[in-house]
């Protein structure tokens, strides 16, 4: 297996060792993907989009805007291009008070987007899923 950097351990994700991107990334019976820092404008942006291999995964989302700009914003949860999740969120906090957990079943196709509510102004958001995989 290559190494990453010149040393340490295998490079088990492929070329992103970082983990940022909008795939999903498994690491024994766990499973996690995060966004990273992208800018939302007044558009709906993707901020993840992945499909789950042959394993279902309950996981935990955490949402963020790291701008301090005060904008509202919206995410939203697709599985297969149905709608199982929105969050608003108010300006005065940049997550949301709770983390949904969501039941991702095998072989889905999962969609994260945000959307700024407040402003045109991109804002920095992020999103980050965290969970375990299960067999099916």
């Amino acid at each position: 297996m290559p190494l990453v950097g010149g040393g340490g351990a295998g490079n088990t994700a492929g070329s992103n060792p970082a983990g940022t991107g909008t795939t999903l990334n498994y690491i024994g019976d766990h499973a996690y993907a995060m966004s990273g820092g992208i800018d939302v404008p007044q558009t709906i942006t993707t901020l993840l989009n992945f499909s789950t291999s042959n394993t279902y995964v309950v996981a935990e989302f955490t949402f963020g805007n790291s701008s301090g700009s005060g904008d509202d914003m919206e995410y939203e949860v697709s599985i297969d291009s149905q709608k199982v999740l929105s969050v608003a969120v108010s300006g005065a906090n940049a997550m949301p008070p709770n983390k949904p957990v969501i039941l991702l079943p095998p072989y889905s196709n999962v969609l994260v987007t945000g959307f700024n509510l407040s402003s045109n102004t991109p804002r920095e958001v992020f999103a980050v899923i965290a969970g375990r995989a299960y067999n099916a």
